[in-house]
């Protein structure tokens, strides 16, 4: 086997946080007098990217002050409550011990804040069977390839070493600008099943992640 290390994202392709994360979005928004967002399909582009983008894609927000308090509401809020209404997908536990049966390191690469990350690997019980766990930073500077790279290099690897495994095209553009193997997966927030992917390939299940590392 080539892959000697599986990094997943975190939201809608680890976990569900669809229920913490749409609850915390809106809530912010009615907590600064805004309008909350009512549209299931907008709200799941919440889903993704750095948390000031995901406030302008879904809300329209420009003005960099609001965009700061969002933030600073949205964490607060997120940490009380939002964290902990999440939950793995079916089958990917399993699938993370078999990684690691067959060797192979396993981290998370997310653009949620890092020690958020942490807290919920630790209330799920799964801290102990991440090898490496990257996340952005209080100012959210972090990229998704920044992310991967520091993963890379806690785990003594290099990217042609690493596989990524994520449901957004940001995941995809991530992998793709740090040089390491990419698989989308159709049970998130972004791909969906029968989409062409520009970088990688396109699985509809976690079982589908050991036949690839296996076959590369």
């Amino acid at each position: 086997m080539r892959t000697k290390a599986v990094l997943f994202d975190l939201d809608g392709t680890l976990l569900d946080t669809s229920e913490g994360i749409f609850h915390t979005a809106n809530y912010t928004v009615a907590m600064l007098g805004h309008e909350p967002c009512g549209d299931l399909a907008q709200l799941r582009k919440f889903v993704g990217p750095p948390l000031k983008d995901c406030f302008r894609i879904v809300y329209g927000f420009q003005d960099e002050k609001l965009l700061d308090d969002c933030v600073r509401v949205y964490r607060k809020e997120y940490e009380k409550l939002g964290m902990h209404l999440c939950h793995i997908y079916p089958g990917l536990e399993e699938t993370i011990d078999s990684l690691h049966s067959l060797g192979l390191k396993v981290g998370v690469c997310t653009l949620k804040y890092e020690r958020l990350a942490r807290m919920i690997f630790d209330e799920k019980g799964l801290s102990a069977k991440l090898d490496t766990v990257r996340g952005t930073d209080e100012e959210g500077k972090i990229t998704k390839a920044e992310s991967i790279l520091r993963a890379t290099k806690d785990l003594g690897l290099e990217p042609a070493d690493v596989l990524m495994v994520g449901d957004t095209v940001n995941d995809q553009m991530g992998a793709q600008e740090a040089g390491v193997d990419f698989l989308a997966v159709s049970w998130g927030f972004g791909f969906a099943k029968g989409d062409e992917v520009a970088y990688g390939r396109l699985i509809d299940s976690p079982d589908q992640i050991l036949s690839y590392v296996k076959e590369a």
